[in-house]
C-alpha cells in the first residue's frame, strides 16, 4: 500500500510586531519576590527581617514595601563600598 505524501504547512506571515507591554513595579513583594527583584536569597532577606534591618509590613506572610527593599539593598550597597 502506498503511504500518503505530507501535507506541509506554511506559517503565516506577521502583519505587524507584536506589542510589548511592560508590567509595572508593584508596591509590596512577598519573600520569594522580593528575592528576585534584589538577587538576595530568600534566608539571607528573612535574617535581615529577624535582625530588624529590613522592615515588613505583614508578618505571616511577609510582605515588603518596594521603597523599604531599596532602602535595605542601598545600605548594603554603600558599606561594601
Amino acid at each position: 500500500m502506498p503511504r500518503s505524501k505530507k501535507k506541509y504547512s506554511y506559517p503565516t506571515p506577521i502583519t505587524s510586531a507584536p506589542l510589548v507591554v511592560s508590567e509595572p513595579t508593584p508596591y509590596s513583594f512577598d519573600l520569594k519576590g522580593a528575592s528576585k527583584y534584589t538577587g538576595y536569597s530568600v534566608w539571607s532577606l528573612r535574617q535581615a527581617i529577624h535582625a530588624k534591618q529590613l522592615p515588613v509590613v505583614n508578618q505571616k506572610p511577609y510582605l515588603i514595601r518596594r521603597a523599604d527593599l531599596e532602602a535595605f539593598v542601598d545600605s548594603r550597597v554603600q558599606k561594601a563600598a
